[in-house]
């Protein structure tokens, strides 16, 4: 209690220095694990040019100083509006407590809001909202109804019992496990991960074994079982599964639900409608279903976990076994001509990896460790170079860069998966293939100024200009798609974190990862230019989604919202919530709708120690 009490103390005294003056102090909004790095980020406008030299960390109960560092000037970052940075390190601070930055400038203090130092903090305060958002997401009431009795687009006849599931986005209550199907190399995973995430997330605190967990683990299973569920109403006898169902216009009535075919196009309308084609050759009803990289490869993954436990959902545990092993072998004979091009890809890889290695966890049946060797060896040889880019992930048969919106860390966290089921030798070539790409990975954050520690990426436009970036372009094949990129973020931190159990002999490295994943998360969680916690309900300055100037769609606690771009006009700069007062079309969702990989890539990483 008395430590609650000085910090509205503190915020009676301070805030006003902290929002009159042009010098933001950007922590974690909610705090550091105690014994992890730590780090916070000093922004000024350019103009401002006084150097400030010292931070202190300072005790919010008692008010003494307990810890004094050198600030580092960072400068400017490259097209991100006239600010300029400094960063101050405070890893040494390992006791646990309360505590806020102080930094004397231009005669007067500087202080940051309170924050902890903990064990296991994230895990306490955010696992339970991320669960709560999934239970809030569920699907129910008359649109369940609808979609217990929904049909194909175009189609009169063939009604199929699609209910259950979550809502994809705050502004969209379809129901997807990808969409982006038109666009080759940025299919993201969305239900299919969403239910492979919470099947994972419960193993990763079942093997921590903290009686903390028990409560959480309880609901986690819950939720996965109920994804699961709708994951076999979606699957197509002796084929996939049904990829997504709209929830059309801006009314979205129930009644208008359909199940959509694969997009051909995307455009974005006043009512964010997709424009679809049938299939050329006539093939219509494979564009309903998924290929591996559409959804089906991680669909097939969390099932296969959903068969190996001693409780389960509506279903038995056979049928989702069923429905796994179906789904699997008809993809391993069909998969390239579920494709929107004709071709496999990174993607196809990945996925189908995860759902080979479930499946041979749940059944040890040779043949699917024999495809996930394969499909392993695979992606080892995607690892290939440009210029002075080393050891970067290639997405085709070429040398393109894998880059990706919300999935930018599956290939490892898929191999990782993998690797303690492969042989010897597989073993020795995956550990060192995650090596390199990490190794890229850590390069190219570092490359340019970058304060944040933001993780970037190699990308290339849609004329093939082949560049390293902070955001996701804007003139890609997903265009005119492109949206802030926290579910890639929570993705690379669970990669950073997943591979640092294989690299013990090398404790630099190690250490390495570990701050780059808890940059990631810092990124989520208010360490960030705007200095806004993307997760609703923790921190501040949560940012609120409007539609059309509306706050028809709100956010729900829990969730997270798409996060911050490259420049709205010139995707080289930076930019976050521009109102629909301010670009005068519908664009608020870009920056400011939750959307389901945002929490399920998230909540994995935190679950990961």
């Amino acid at each position: 209690m008395k430590s609650k009490v000085l910090y509205f103390v503190l915020f009676a005294i301070y805030t006003p220095l902290v929002f009159s003056q042009q010098m933001e102090i950007l922590t974690n909004h909610l705090g550091y694990e105690f014994d992890a790095p730590k780090r916070f980020v000093l922004k000024a406008d350019n103009k401002d040019t006084v150097n400030p030299e010292k931070f202190y960390v300072v005790d919010a109960v008692s008010d003494e100083n307990i810890f004094t560092g050198n600030l580092t000037s960072e400068g400017k970052v490259k097209n991100w509006k006239n600010w300029v940075f400094w960063s101050g390190d405070f890893s040494a601070v390992k006791q646990k407590g309360e505590y806020y930055i102080k930094v004397f400038y231009k005669d007067t203090v500087k202080v940051s809001f309170p924050f902890s130092i903990d064990e296991n903090l994230l895990e306490k305060k955010t696992l339970s909202d991320v669960i709560y958002y999934f239970k809030g997401q569920r699907s129910s009431g008359l649109y369940d109804k609808a979609d217990s009795h929904i049909l194909l687009t175009g189609h009169t006849t063939g009604e199929v019992d699609a209910h259950g599931g979550w809502y994809d986005a705050t502004g969209d209550y379809g129901k997807h496990l990808s969409h982006l199907t038109f666009s080759t190399y940025f299919n993201p995973q969305q239900i299919s991960l969403t239910a492979w995430s919470l099947f994972k997330t419960y193993r990763q605190l079942e093997k921590r074994g903290d009686k903390d967990f028990r409560q959480f683990k309880r609901r986690i299973l819950d939720e996965a079982m109920y994804g699961a569920d709708f994951l076999v109403r979606m699957h197509v006898e002796n084929g996939s599964f049904y990829r997504s169902i709209t929830a059309p216009g801006p009314e979205k009535l129930p009644r208008d639900r359909e199940i959509q075919p694969e997009a051909h196009n995307y455009t974005i309308k006043e009512n964010k409608d997709e424009t679809f084609s049938k299939n050329e050759d006539g093939s219509e009803w494979r564009s309903f279903q998924t290929s591996y990289r559409s959804g089906g490869g991680v669909s097939i993954a969390a099932l296969a976990m959903a068969s190996t436990y001693k409780v389960s959902g509506e279903f038995r545990n056979a049928e989702y076994l069923k429905v796994a092993e179906q789904a699997f072998a008809f993809l391993e004979k069909e998969n390239v001509k579920m494709t929107n091009d004709g071709k496999e890809n990174m993607l196809d890889d990945f996925t189908a990896l995860c759902a080979a290695t479930e499946l041979y966890r749940a059944t040890e049946k040779e043949k699917y460790h024999n495809a996930a060797t394969r499909r392993a060896n695979s992606i080892l040889n995607r690892l290939t170079s440009w210029k002075s880019y080393k050891n970067y992930w290639s997405v085709d048969e070429g040398d393109r860069p894998f880059f990706h919106p919300s999935d930018a860390g599956f290939p490892i966290v898929s191999l990782l998966e993998f690797y303690p089921l492969a042989d010897a030798g597989l073993k020795r070539k995956i550990k060192s293939a995650i090596k390199g790409s990490l190794e890229f990975e850590l390069n190219i954050t570092a490359e340019v100024t970058n304060p944040f520690g933001y993780s970037r990426q190699l990308v290339q436009d849609t004329l093939g200009h082949r560049k390293s970036a902070f955001f996701f372009p804007h003139n890609t094949e997903a265009s005119p798609w492109w949206q802030g990129e926290n579910a890639r973020l929570g993705s690379m931190a669970a990669a950073a974190k997943s591979a640092m159990s294989l690299f013990s002999d090398d404790t630099v490295f190690q250490e390495k990862l570990m701050r780059f994943a808890t940059d990631q998360l810092n990124w989520i969680l208010g360490l960030n230019p705007y200095n806004a916690c993307m997760l609703e309900g923790s921190g501040y300055n949560n940012p609120q989604y409007e539609f059309f100037g509306t706050f028809e769609y709100t956010n729900a606690p829990g969730g997270i919202v798409n996060g911050i771009t490259g420049g709205y006009e010139e995707n080289t700069g930076i930019d976050f919530n521009l109102s629909y007062k301010k670009t005068g079309k519908d664009n608020d969702w870009r920056w400011l709708e939750q959307w389901l990989p945002h929490a399920a890539w998230y909540m994995y990483a935190v679950s990961l120690e």
